[in-house]
Order: C-alpha cells, then structure tokens, then sequence
C-alpha cells in the first residue's frame, strides 16, 4: 500500500449493549487482547476508547501485522477488525479541525490499486464525531467523486459493493481501511464463569466448547480415553490436539484425560442395551468432581437432539438426572451440516475427522433409544454398587494438561 498500516481498529458488537457493568466486560476483552498478542510474540500498544479499542501498529511491524490480525480473529467479544491508516485529529481548542485532503489522496490511491475492471465500490463515512460539520453523506459522495475523477473505477454501488472503502471519524481523529473482517463476536471470555465440557474426538463437542467460550465462559476440558495415557506421550493423543487448536479461542484452558477402563471391567458381563447411557451417567459424575474441584458451574457437552442413540430427549433426561450440575447443550437445536460448518470456521473439523476410537462407539453397537432414570438407578445399584469407588479410582489416574492460546504449556 502506498501508505503503511499505523493501527489496528477493533469495533465491539454486544459488549455496547451493556449497561453499568460495560466498563467491567470492556476491561477484560482489553486484558484478552494483550494477552493474546503477547503469546502470538506481539507486543504493541492498546488503547481501549468507547465502543472500540486500537492498537498502535510500529512501522518496522512487517509479517508480525498478519499474525496479530490473525490473533486478533480468535479473541470473543471483538465484532470487526480492521488494519487502518490512522490520521490524528488537529486539537485547536475548537472543535477539531477535519482536513479531508489526506484522506481523499489515500483513498485514491488504495482504488488505484485495487480497480478491477467492471467492479463497483462505495465509500461508507462513520462520522462518531459530530463537532465535523460536514455530513457524512456528503463526504462519502465527495470522496467517491474523487475516485471516479482520477482512477478507473467508474461504478458505483451503495447496497453490495465488489470493493468498499471505510473512514471512521472518532475523536482522537480519522481511520481509513479497506480490509474489515469479522471477529468472533459474542463476549470476552472470562465474563460468564468457568464450564467443563465433555470432550470427544468427534465434529460436536468442540464446537460445543467453541460456543460457550463465545459467550465469555472460561472453558475447560475432561476427555475418557479407551486405554491409560502415558503422561510422556499425552500432549499427542488427537483430543489433546484438539484441545490445543480450542485454547486459541478459549485462552487457557486445561485437558483431564482419564480412562474409562474401571468403567468397562464393572459392566463386563452384563449386556444391558444402556451401555451408552450408563457410560455417559458415569462421566458426568467424575466431570462433577473435577468440576467441583476447578470452580466449574456446569457442564457442557456437544448433543444434537436425536442425531445418535444416546441423545433422543428420553437419554439426555437420563443422563442430566447423574449429576446436580446444569447440562448446558449449545448444539442442542442444530442439524450436523451447520455443526460442521462451524468446525471447519474454529479449525477443529480435519482433526475431528480422523480416525479414533471413542469410547461410546466401543461400548454398545445396539444402543436403546429411550431409557427412564428408575431402571437406570436400578441397574447401577446391582451392576455398579461401588460407584463412588470407581469414580475415585478413574480420577486416581488422572493426566491433567494446560493450554494457552494454542500451545501446550508446562
């Protein structure tokens, strides 16, 4: 670009319908970001205003600015990032004096560059600061005629663009970009309690873990493995992977990784038809008491109502009835087309879809569809009269790894 990149704008989405407590929420999305950047290597300057913070970009920042944007797309709470040349407001003790001469050479200069023949653009003017006399309208129409006077763009239009040319008037002064993309959205994680997802190799739970985070919980982990995992080679296990790819969303985060093995040697030689359930019933009573133990309020799994056996309305009841603790089931209401689409989006779908044995799929190949919570107490109190025994013997081994914003951390 004929002028560099000098700061990064982030504009919030929900966080502006906040009320008293804005300034809290604002706060810890501030603290997300730099900590963010810090673990990306980044380490610039970040200013929080309303409505928008900005990070002052240095001149020599080369590669490092795709990384940060990059970081940037993964921190909840942010609803639009954009690269920008920022032009500081002249400070008169008037009402600030608007210059538009270097904006309208800029933005010339970025159509230059970017004309495709028979595209259209538009210029957008976001006049925050209404001490600028001028309208917003008429300097979108001024700087539009600029472009279509001295480069080759020669269509115009306002409703769907080919190419878009932003200026946000604030009052520390003007940002220019032509190159916004959407954040995460939602709210900074870390403003809505901490969660405990049960998580899979599978499509669902991870966007089940993504969603929560989303909505500003701090998420962490529990995963039953089919055989005992080695400390020395647990970080390479396909869910710890997964958990990696996660913790850029959800920041610091941690894994349990347990067997189920106590588990299957009490349900050996009984052939119930509520494997399934009972296994699923089993977890949530261990994921209760590391829950208890890490502050965790509720527990999160990735069901799809009626997409496998176990979570027809009649087992998720039964499971629910495990534990004193709220199921929270974000993908509760989505079809497995738009589960995947966000797994692909989070960067979780290719690992999911590699092969790997999970332990649901090994313990039932019949699995009953509707289950009640008597039969099910009934059977644990003859199958499983040592249940608390057995939960303590699964957390007996326990392999516990941390996670921050997408490396496996000591």
């Amino acid at each position: 670009m004929t002028t560099a990149i000098n700061r990064i704008l982030i504009q919030y989405g929900e966080l502006t319908l906040k009320g008293r407590n804005r300034r809290d929420f604002e706060r810890v999305l501030g603290d997300n970001i730099r900590h963010r950047l810090r673990r990306a290597g980044i380490d610039w300057g970040v200013e929080q205003r309303h409505q928008r913070t900005y990070i002052n970009v240095p001149a020599d920042a080369g590669e490092r600015l795709a990384a940060a944007l990059d970081a940037l797309s993964q921190v909840a709470g942010i609803a639009t990032i954009a690269p920008t040349v920022f032009f500081e407001a002249e400070r008169t003790g008037q009402p600030h004096r608007f210059d538009p001469e270097p904006i309208e050479r800029l933005l010339v200069a970025w159509a230059a560059e970017r004309h495709t023949p028979g595209a259209s653009f538009a210029v957008r003017v976001n006049r925050a600061d209404k001490r600028i006399p001028a309208r917003s309208d008429q300097l979108a129409r001024n700087l539009g005629a600029a472009i279509l006077r001295e480069t080759a763009w020669d269509k115009v239009n306002l409703s769907r663009p080919d190419q878009q040319f932003n200026v946000d008037i604030y009052e520390e002064g003007t940002y220019c970009h032509v190159d916004k993309r959407r954040g995460v959205g939602g709210l900074p994680v870390g403003t809505a309690g901490r969660v405990l997802t049960l998580l899979s190799g599978g499509i669902d739970s991870p966007v089940a873990a993504y969603l929560l985070a989303k909505r500003g919980c701090e998420v962490d982990f529990v995963h039953f493995t089919a055989t005992r995992v080695q400390q020395t080679r647990a970080a390479e296990d396909l869910v710890a992977r997964i958990a990696r790819q996660l913790s850029c969303y959800t920041l610091r985060s941690r894994l349990h990784l347990l067997p189920y093995t106590h588990f299957d040697l009490a349900l050996m030689g009984h052939n119930t038809g509520f494997d399934v359930v009972l296994f699923r019933r089993f977890m949530a009573r261990v994921a209760e008491r590391i829950a208890g133990e890490s502050g965790a309020l509720a527990l999160v799994s990735g069901d799809s109502l009626g997409q496998v056996a176990s979570q027809t309305l009649e087992n998720l009841v039964s499971t629910s009835d495990a534990t004193a603790l709220p199921f929270l089931r974000p993908l509760i209401g989505m079809d497995k087309q738009e589960i995947v689409d966000l797994a692909r989006r989070i960067g979780t779908y290719e690992l999911s879809i590699q092969p790997y044995k999970d332990c649901c799929a090994l313990l039932s190949e019949n699995p009953r569809t509707r289950s009640d919570v008597a039969t099910l107490r009934a059977m644990e109190a003859e199958i499983m009269p040592n249940m608390d025994a057995l939960v303590e013997q699964t957390l007996a081994e326990r392999i516990c790894l941390h996670f921050d914003s997408g490396e496996l951390i000591d």
